[in-house]
Parts: C-alpha cells; structure tokens; sequence
C-alpha cells in the first residue's frame, strides 16, 4: 500500500507543470568586489536576482502583477564601479555624462536621509527629455567602501507618480553588509 501512495505523489509531481527555479523574493543581497548590501523588496513589489541578469543588472524590482519584461515602473540596484568609493563623486560624474548625451537635462535633488542600516543616502529625479523619454529617479546610497545605487524608471508618467514611493521604500530598507569572504585578501585597516 505504502509504495503505491509514494508512486501516485511521484507520478503527480512528475505531471505537474514545471515552475522556474528562480522567483522573486521580498528581498536580496547585491555583492560587489568592494560592498555589500541587503535589499527589501517595497510592499507589492518583487525582488529579483535573476530577471536582469542578461542586461548585468544582479538585482531588479518590479510591481507584484508584472514581471521584469513588461514592467512599468521597474527599479534595478547595483554597486558602482570599484573605481568609486563617494556617493556624491559617483553621482556628479553620472550627471555629467547625462548632460552630454541629453540635451536639455536639469536634475534635481528631491530627498536625502538614512537607510535602516544608517548609511546616507540621496535621491535626485532626471525627467525626461526629447533625447531620451523615460522618466527617473536614482537613490545613492554611501556604503563603507563603495557606492550602491538603486534607479526607479518608467515609461509613463502616471505609473511614474503612482508608484515612486517604492523608491523611498527600498532605499530606507538597505544594510550595508561585510563583503569579507574565504579566499579573499584582507584589506588593511
């Protein structure tokens, strides 16, 4: 009797349809060779480690009922560059290479304060111009050796609006983590 339960349960998984191995989360770790940091997916948003991966992206957010192909608005969070260990150094070198490939571009400083973890942090929103559409906010976040930044970007204004408190929501879940692991060399003090 016992094994043709165990086979009935066996041959029910088997027929059922196969699900994606990776699914979004309420929250995540973005790793990068000099921080780390813990992510929280806002309410009604997912988080996802795996959706942008083909575009480089470790880290992408969208709203629960959309996936990360048709989202509008989405979020993305990364870690900048090693050459960057100051938020606003990593910020003014953005703006100016948007400046030049976006005539007409004006961004503004709209939010600044503390993460969970207590790292500072800003907002400055880019708005759209006739070069390039999409509507943006970017928060970037000082770590102890790095800079993490997280851009909230969408197509259509209204969605932009409806749902920009996600930013905030995200960005004030952040911790910095230790990015200390087996195998790699200490760093002096």
């Amino acid at each position: 009797m016992r094994t043709d339960l165990q086979l009935f349960i066996a041959l029910f998984l088997l027929a059922k349809p196969m699900t994606a191995v990776a699914q979004a989360s309420v929250g995540g770790v973005v790793y990068g060779p000099k921080g780390a940091f813990n992510l929280s997916a806002p309410k009604g948003w997912s988080l996802d480690p795996t959706a942008g991966a083909a575009q480089g992206l470790p880290c992408v957010l969208y709203p629960a009922d959309a996936t990360w192909e048709n989202a509008d608005p989405l979020m993305y969070a990364k870690i900048a560059s090693t050459q960057f260990e100051d938020y606003e150094a990593f910020a003014k070198l953005a703006i100016k290479d948007m400046e030049e490939k976006r005539p007409g571009f004006k961004p503004k400083r709209i939010a600044s304060g503390k993460t969970a973890g207590g790292e500072p942090y800003f907002i400055n929103e880019y708005p759209p111009t006739k070069a390039y559409k999409r509507f943006e906010r970017v928060a970037y976040v000082q770590l102890p050796k790095a800079v993490a930044y997280i851009v909230y970007s969408a197509d259509d204004e209204s969605a932009f609006r409806q749902h920009q408190a996600a930013l905030d929501e995200a960005v004030k879940s952040l911790h910095s983590m230790n990015v200390d692991y087996p195998g790699k060399p200490k760093q002096p003090e």
